[in-house]
């Protein structure tokens, strides 16, 4: 059995059943979009540790296969975390199907998974936003959303006196 077959056949019987449709598209993204094609051809038994870090090296490196003018070839740390997370569940049910002795993802070294930095809009560009929104017809419920924001982030923030 191949890693294509088996991952086909886990995310179809085992994972696609309890999934909501929004996150179907991820897994099926990650699966048949990243893993399979650069996978896929592998005896399921002859996957390696060393197989996975390639792949998600390579996916870091240049791993986007659409729009990488707009974003860059590779791919983010999330979405490289995101296939290593789809893989290790899928091989963690072979192993305990006794399809493979070990999981090869177990171990793997994967992006660090700190938050992205927060891009904060200058006084223009919320004026520009509220115009717009005003035009649209949802300057109050923007305005809210802002200020409940707004409110968070300085309840958040470190003690002052």
């Amino acid at each position: 059995m191949t890693v294509r077959e088996w991952l086909d056949f886990w995310y179809q019987t085992h994972k696609k059943p309890t999934l909501r449709p929004n996150t179907q598209m991820s897994y099926e993204q990650r699966i048949y979009g990243h893993i399979i094609p650069v996978l896929g051809g592998i005896p399921l038994d002859k996957l390696t540790q060393n197989d996975l870090q390639q792949f998600y090296t390579n996916l870091k490196q240049s791993g986007r296969r659409k729009d990488a003018d707009r974003y860059g070839e590779g791919l983010s740390d999330q979405t490289v975390r995101g296939c290593h997370t789809t893989l290790r569940s899928a091989l963690a049910k072979a192993v305990e199907e006794k399809l493979i002795i070990r999981n090869p993802a177990d171990g793997c070294r994967l992006p660090s998974a700190k938050p992205r930095e927060m891009q904060v809009l200058t006084p223009e560009e919320m004026q520009r936003l509220l115009i717009q929104a005003k035009e649209d017809g949802c300057y109050e419920l923007l305005l809210l959303e802002l200020s409940h924001r707004t409110a968070a982030w300085r309840n958040s923030g470190p003690a002052m006196g």
